[in-house]
């Protein structure tokens, strides 16, 4: 029964890959509902220091959101699916003989034994053979982990049991045979002689049925997993497909916890806000960083996640009934209201700004804020400014301040 170890937890590989994936999938989801809460914080707070930080947020997250769809659609589903459909057929091929054999026990005859050579068979209990749980059918799939690894790097290790235990497969009494287990016809199922000119391999090539009038071998595990020209393919085919199954613990579909400054998407995210060549250089990166959270940390970053979570939305506010944080709000459909909302909002301000801002600049002629970041000459007080960007990557003598338009 060792084998029905395995044959459990390879019917247990669908319901993994399917959990799998959804975890990729709840990662893309949390990183869009996290862009979504905070363009709405931004759009909400504009003209004011957190409209940047919320502006950087939802880039930054909506930067995460595609690069782990992008992984999960180029890698992971296609290694989930082969994972799941190499392991079923390796299951299956192990099942169907060894449905057989247990069958195979009535009068003289015991094929499937309890690994005993007194010619026992193995009792059937429900859904365990003796003691081990043994199905020998597909299970209906869910999503969750498998409940045993057996099945790791080093191979198929529950079929360890079975190593050098070939004399226990097959009866030695007299009185008890399985013709299933040979090709010839003294003891097989030959006519009159062996039905195969090298002999035959079952349950995947794990069994290998001689041409002549001997007992079986069975391939042992160290070896059962690796590539030995096409023997036992099924065994080497599921493990391999099962092993490169890992694409959900790839980074783009994981929580980074490095610094922000050390985050390639933040200074993407920081490159694009403020206009500067690509990628942004360190020192700039640092100083939007500070300026706009007050710090390059991850604590930083979390911080301003935290406080777009804790932003309270009144109610009345796009038909709401009652008032909540955007924390609160996980409804993707929700949240699009209330962007789209917001961002009608802040057309009609700024509409009203410029409006404002013309009727004025008939009566005074103040200095604009293009004029304020010329007038810097040094690049660590121009970045400082959330308006200005210093050109570093112009030719010698052109670097200088500029507004970022």
């Amino acid at each position: 029964t060792p084998i029905c170890k395995t044959s459990e937890e390879l019917g247990e590989i669908p319901g993994e890959t399917l959990h799998q994936a959804q975890s990729i999938l709840n990662h893309i989801n949390t990183m869009l509902i996290a862009a979504a809460r905070s363009g709405i914080y931004a759009l909400k707070n504009i003209n004011t220091p957190k409209e940047l930080k919320g502006t950087l947020l939802k880039d930054y997250f909506t930067r995460r959101a595609n690069k782990a769809m992008a992984h999960y659609k180029d890698s992971a589903v296609l290694l989930q699916h082969k994972a799941a459909r190499k392991a079923s057929y390796l299951k299956g091929r192990i099942d169907e003989y060894l449905n057989l054999l247990e069958t195979a026990k009535a009068n003289s005859n015991a094929c499937l034994l309890r690994g005993e050579t007194d010619g026992t068979a193995a009792a059937r209990r429900a859904s365990n053979l003796e003691t081990v749980k043994c199905v020998l059918k597909h299970p209906e799939v869910s999503s969750q982990k498998r409940s045993a690894t057996t099945i790791t790097a080093a191979g198929f290790t529950a079929v360890r049991e079975n190593d050098g235990n070939t004399s226990n497969a097959q009866p030695r009494t007299t009185s008890k045979r399985c013709f299933l287990l040979s090709s010839v016809n003294t003891n097989g199922y030959g006519n009159s002689n062996a039905t195969t000119e090298n002999g035959a391999e079952v349950v995947g090539g794990y069994i290998k049925i001689p041409d002549t009038d001997a007992k079986v071998t069975l391939v042992r595990s160290t070896t059962l997993h690796t590539p030995e020209g096409k023997q036992h393919k099924p065994w080497t085919q599921a493990h391999l497909a099962i092993h490169k199954n890992d694409a959900h613990e790839h980074g783009d579909c994981q929580n980074e916890t490095s610094d922000a400054s050390d985050r390639q998407d933040i200074k993407s995210a920081i490159t694009h806000l403020y206009g500067t060549k690509a990628p942004a250089e360190e020192d700039i990166v640092d100083a939007k960083l500070t300026l706009i959270l007050g710090d390059k940390t991850s604590a930083k970053l979390a911080a301003a996640e935290h406080e777009v979570n804790k932003e309270e939305i009144p109610d009345g506010i796009a038909g709401r009934a009652s008032k909540k944080t955007l924390g609160e709000i996980d409804n993707q459909e929700e949240l699009a209201t209330l962007l789209a909302y917001y961002q009608n909002a802040a057309s009609r301000k700024i509409t009203e700004l410029k409006q404002q801002l013309k009727e004025a600049s008939g009566q005074k002629d103040p200095k604009t804020t293009a004029d304020v970041c010329s007038k810097i000459t040094d690049k660590n007080e121009c970045n400082n400014k959330a308006f200005c960007s210093y050109n570093e990557s112009a030719a010698e003598g052109e670097k200088k301040c500029k507004f970022n338009e």
